[in-house]
């Protein structure tokens, strides 16, 4: 498979190359969906890198200014600021202090010492949310991806399909115009005339529902752009995808997909808190040292120096059990959506296999079919014209060919945007397939 699609990028021009890839490059750089998950990992980083901060110990200031007549804060104030005297033990001065000032201010620093494992476990979690969302981010850009290859093709064939239909309807008219002239010498009948006119009325409907098609076309790859949506390049020649066997593609899926990672990184991140919940009942131990100054003012006041260390152990806790219990249900449930996705996954990308194939196959029908409607249409003309078929001939041939036309232009379109589809569920719709799909849009010369 790999082989078939560097084949592939080596043998075609570089313009249609350039242009299908610079699209889809545009879309993927403009993507709110693609900038929202980039924002995530972001976020997440900065989460790995605070949880790492919080390692390193911690300054912190604080100041009161507090004013009471109780007789404890009073004389405990007098014993803080070391200014106690002798008459300070005096009955009255005791029992009626009087109001008290005390200007308080400190600065402490602490290091965590063992915080229970919060602080390894927030950086593991940060570290693994990340990497959930610069997978998803991945998803996100395929997506974006398969979006514009998809209105990309679709303008190539809503303008191929037009230059089709004005040649089938410039046509028609030109043999309905000789019909009446055929008409008014009585060579032809008028029935069939109006039944041609007929005919040809429903080629220009088709034109017109064809142009609208063009338009709302034109308007998706306009909004994925955030611009206007330049004319695609190239041409819905006949291609060959390259298709593995299911097996082969299963496992690449399997390997590749963004959205399994991400699954899987999001039942780890559960593992991790339902660890964080077993360990929730471990103390946490913290070292510290402050310096704390009291003072009946802001220019007079002494100073006290206190260190230590502090260990908090969070004894009877009544919600451990359940708060474990939900804990280890939340990873089991995330293991068995990770497990139901896989199963999606399988199913999808053997169904998007078959989908590829069965266009293929169709494809080659529809062509020979197409190869014949046109042959009649040019063996049906003379015969009309030496008065040996119907102008109903002649139209309802035309309007074969039209039909045959869409239906192989609609089959190549889909060979290359379910070749997408399955690259995307593979979760390998990368630049290299990108590429691929834009060489096989080489103009034939």
């Amino acid at each position: 498979m790999k082989s078939a699609a560097v084949l592939l990028l080596l043998c075609a021009p570089a313009r249609a190359a350039d242009d299908l890839s610079s699209v889809v490059a545009a879309a993927v750089s403009r993507s709110p969906e693609v900038a929202r998950a980039q924002a995530a990992r972001r976020q997440a980083e900065a989460a790995q890198h605070e949880a790492t901060m919080n390692r390193l110990p911690k300054l912190s200031a604080d100041g009161a200014v507090l004013r009471s007549d109780d007789p404890l804060f009073a004389f405990g104030t007098l014993l803080e600021e070391r200014r106690v005297a002798a008459s300070d033990f005096a009955p009255p001065a005791l029992n009626q202090p009087g109001y008290q000032t005390a200007v308080l201010g400190g600065v402490q620093i602490g290091l965590p010492l063992f915080s229970g494992f919060a602080i390894s476990r927030a950086h593991e979690e940060a570290g693994l949310a990340a990497k959930e969302a610069e997978a998803l981010g991945g998803a996100a850009t395929q997506g974006v991806r398969l979006r514009t290859i998809d209105a990309y093709l679709a303008g190539l064939r809503d303008r191929a399909l037009l230059k089709e239909l004005d040649e089938r309807i410039a046509s028609s008219e030109s043999e309905i115009a000789s019909a009446e002239r055929l008409k008014k010498s009585g060579l032809i009948l008028g029935s069939d005339h109006q039944a041609a006119l007929a005919v040809l009325a429903g080629l220009k409907a088709r034109r017109a529902q064809a142009q609208a098609e063009k338009n709302a076309h034109d308007a998706q790859l306009a909004a994925l752009l955030g611009g206007a949506a330049p004319d695609p390049e190239g041409s819905l020649s006949p291609w060959a995808a390259p298709v593995a066997d299911d097996a082969e593609l299963v496992a690449a899926a399997l390997a590749a997909r963004p959205d399994l990672r991400a699954a899987g990184l999001r039942r780890d991140r559960a593992g991790v808190r339902e660890r964080g919940a077993a360990q929730s009942l471990l103390p946490v131990v913290d070292a510290f040292a402050s310096l704390q100054t009291t003072g009946d003012g802001l220019d007079n006041g002494a100073g006290a120096r206190m260190f230590g260390l502090r260990a908090s152990v969070p004894f009877g806790d009544p919600a451990y059990f359940s708060r474990r219990d939900r804990a280890h249900a939340e990873t089991e449930g995330a293991a068995q959506a990770r497990a139901a996705l896989e199963d999606a996954v399988r199913s999808e990308v053997t169904a998007q296999a078959a989908a590829v194939r069965g266009v293929t196959a169709a494809a080659a029908e529809i062509d020979e079919s197409l190869a014949r409607a046109r042959e009649s249409l040019v063996e049906v003309r003379p015969l009309y014209r030496e008065g040996r078929q119907s102008i109903m001939e002649v139209l309802r041939a035309e309007e074969a060919a039209a039909k045959l036309a869409e239906a192989s232009l609609d089959a190549r379109r889909r060979e290359r945007t379910e070749w997408a589809a399955l690259r995307a569920a593979q979760g390998l719709l990368d630049d290299g397939s990108v590429t691929a799909i834009a060489h096989s849009l080489e103009e034939t010369r």
